[in-house]
């Protein structure tokens, strides 16, 4: 049994996924304006990252994610820094949460009731489009220039340096297409990485993803990976996540994971959030409810959801709070 599969077992059935980052980084005073993201306080505000980590914990996360979601090494080179110091960077970010995991995880066995299970660490990776910071990953449209070749070679150097660095797992996120589901699978096995995975697609409609290509042909790739233990969806409007997991259950026996956004859209083009949409009056935690019981096994939130989200999400799936 695998590491997902031992945390799905002793968390009854239903692993709880953090929140989104950036948001809580920005509420500590972080300034997230920046091409690097949530990234950018690796280099300069790294205790921000773990105050994160630690309250995601707090709230009741079974999963904490990387905040290496937009930490590349072109992007870090870019602003200067050398190849070493750039993968020193991307260590850290898993350094952080192991760091926080396991200071927390310590803090629990000292009390006489533990209400929370020993989190998994996965550690981030986004996709091309996100180092672009061109509004490509809300589409897919990467060029007519850019191959699956293109894409490993891009990818490869950060997943050994993040493979490498200890977490439980790798978390490809927001991938918006056919090609670089292909890509990444391909370079899991390439590459003989030992760290179980997760491949998460993005989609606009709750049909495709947002490249327009259906969930069935990438479940394909993924289904013939033994590398990857987890696939879904993630940063996807929640009002199309019962439908998607419903459509995951005919495509895949692997297990699913759905961590949605708030509702809210990214304008990646203004680079600014429009108003929520659709979700009425059903609140984030009825509907992660709802998505268990379609058959999704690891639920959270993507952006601007933050630990008040997942405190409310573990406590309706779990029937625990948080402290």
């Amino acid at each position: 049994m695998g590491a997902v599969e031992e945390l799905v077992a002793k968390a009854g059935g239903c692993v709880v996924i953090d929140g989104g980052f950036a948001t809580q980084l920005e509420a500590l005073g972080a300034d997230i304006n920046d091409p690097l993201w949530s990234a950018a306080c690796l280099i300069a505000r790294p205790h921000l990252v773990k105050e994160v980590h630690m309250q995601y914990l707090e709230a009741g996360a079974d999963v904490i994610i990387s905040s290496s979601y937009q930490a590349t090494i072109p992007g870090f080179l870019a602003r200067g820094m050398t190849l070493d110091e750039a993968e020193d960077l991307l260590q850290t970010s898993v350094k952080l949460a192991l760091e926080a995991r396991d200071e927390f995880w310590k803090s629990t066995l000292r009390k006489s009731k533990p209400i929370y299970n020993r989190a998994l660490v996965a550690a981030s990776i986004g996709s091309y489009g996100a180092y672009l910071a061109d509004g490509s990953e809300y589409s897919g449209s990467y060029g007519a220039d850019i191959t699956t070749e293109k894409l490993k070679d891009f990818h490869r150097r950060r997943l050994q340096v993040l493979a490498g660095a200890g977490p439980d797992l790798i978390a490809f996120e927001a991938i918006p297409n056919k090609m670089e589901a292909q890509a990444l699978v391909e370079l899991l096995e390439e590459e003989n990485i030992q760290v179980p995975s997760w491949i998460c697609f993005s989609s606009v409609d709750g049909k495709h993803l947002c490249s327009g290509e259906s969930f069935a042909d990438c479940l394909q790739i993924l289904n013939a990976s033994e590398k990857v233990a987890v696939v879904g969806v993630n940063c996807t409007p929640p009002q199309f996540i019962e439908g998607i997991i419903c459509e995951f259950r005919k495509q895949t026996k692997k297990a699913i994971a759905v961590y949605p956004n708030s509702g809210e859209v990214w304008d990646g083009i203004a680079k600014r959030w429009l108003p929520a949409e659709c979700l009425g009056h059903k609140s984030f935690d009825a509907l992660a409810k709802r998505w268990h019981e379609a058959g999704a096994s690891l639920i959270g939130g993507c952006c601007r959801t933050t630990p008040s989200t997942i405190r409310a999400v573990s406590k309706i799936l779990k029937g625990r709070a948080g402290h």
